[in-house]
Formats: C-alpha cells, sequence, structure tokens
C-alpha cells in the first residue's frame, strides 16, 4: 500500500510539473524535490523521466477509454446517439486535458517517437468500441452497413474524426469551431449509414 500511494504521490508531482514547465526541462531532481523526497527514492519506483511519462500515458488513455466504454453500452441511448456522443466526449477529454496540460506537446511528442505501441493499442481499443455501436446498430436497424464492411466502416469512421480526439489539433482551432466540426463531420457520417425510413 505504502509502494502505490508513493508511486501516486510521484505520478501526480510529474503530471503537474511536466504539463506546467515540459517534459525535457524536467528533471528527476525536480520531481524528486516536489514531492519532499530524494531523487534515489524515485528511482526506486521508476527508471526514469521516460518510464513515468508512459505511465502517465497509460493512466489518461485508461480512464478515456473506460468513459467511452461507458456511452457504447448504455442502454437508454439510439445508436446514432452514441456515436456521436462517443465523438464529443471524446474531443471533451483531449481538449480539457490540452488546456490543463500547455506543455502537452511534448509529452504527445515523446509518447509517439518512443511508445507508439501505447498509441496503437489505445487506436484498437477504439476501433473495437466504435465496431460494436455500429454492429449492434445495423442489427437493431438503425444502421446499414455489411458485415463484410464493418471493420473497415469504423476504422473510416476513425479516421475521419481524427482531429477530435488528438491533441495536437487543440490549439489550432478554438473550441467553437472544433465542436462544429465535429457535429458537421457526425451527421455526414450517419446520413451514410443509418438506415432511411421508406415513403
Amino acid at each position: 500500500m505504502q509502494n502505490s500511494t508513493t508511486r501516486q504521490t510521484i505520478l501526480e508531482a510529474a503530471r503537474a510539473r511536466f504539463g506546467h514547465y515540459g517534459f525535457n526541462k524536467t528533471t528527476m531532481a525536480e520531481i524528486a524535490k516536489d514531492c519532499g523526497m530524494s531523487a534515489a527514492n524515485i528511482y526506486r519506483h521508476f527508471n526514469g523521466k521516460n518510464d513515468i511519462i508512459a505511465v502517465l500515458a497509460t493512466n489518461l488513455l485508461k480512464r478515456q477509454e473506460t468513459r467511452l466504454g461507458e456511452i457504447v453500452g448504455c442502454q437508454s441511448s439510439s445508436y446514432s446517439e452514441k456515436l456521436r456522443k462517443f465523438f464529443t466526449e471524446s474531443l471533451a477529454i483531449t481538449r480539457q486535458y490540452a488546456t490543463e496540460q500547455p506543455k502537452m506537446k511534448e509529452m504527445v511528442d515523446f509518447i509517439c517517437q518512443e511508445r507508439f505501441d501505447l498509441v496503437q493499442s489505445h487506436k484498437k481499443i477504439k476501433l473495437e468500441l466504435i465496431e460494436t455501436i455500429l454492429r449492434e446498430g445495423t442489427a437493431k436497424g438503425e444502421f446499414v452497413i455489411a458485415e463484410t464492411d464493418m471493420a473497415s466502416t469504423a476504422e473510416a469512421v476513425l479516421d475521419s474524426t481524427v482531429m477530435f480526439h488528438t491533441p495536437l489539433f487543440m490549439d489550432m482551432y478554438s473550441a467553437e469551431d472544433l465542436k462544429s466540426s465535429c457535429d458537421n463531420i457526425i451527421n455526414l457520417l450517419l446520413a451514410a449509414i443509418t438506415q432511411r425510413q421508406q415513403d
């Protein structure tokens, strides 16, 4: 229990310092000072900054995956609503984190270059969640997607919405513009896959 608490203290201190000063300008000694412990003690729990940032990224992605999984599993929403909420929530989470962590780009760059396996794993889980929405929506008659096209459609949906769940885009557009663009893209996607009622 003590080790778990200490690790969490280190992670919180590192997250705050990475977010404010940047990953590259932060040293293990500074993280240790923020925690009120020696650098040697930090190294008993983590191999270095790379190890810490990988854990922080993993935790962040898992929280997002949990939230998106809750949306997919919601029984009171239509499948069109689920798909819309999936991406509007992805946008909200990504923008919130980018706003709270002004030096986030350095962390994203590091993960993309050094731990791309985390990015690939996160994408795989998102694809599985989207495919679940599409498959169940098709089974209920809300969507019209051939079974043989299910996986490729899920990938096309994710690819077409990449700017709404990628941190690097958050500073390029205003919150209003991103929300409007997200709504427009989702409307277009739903128009393409939704079962049309006969006159």
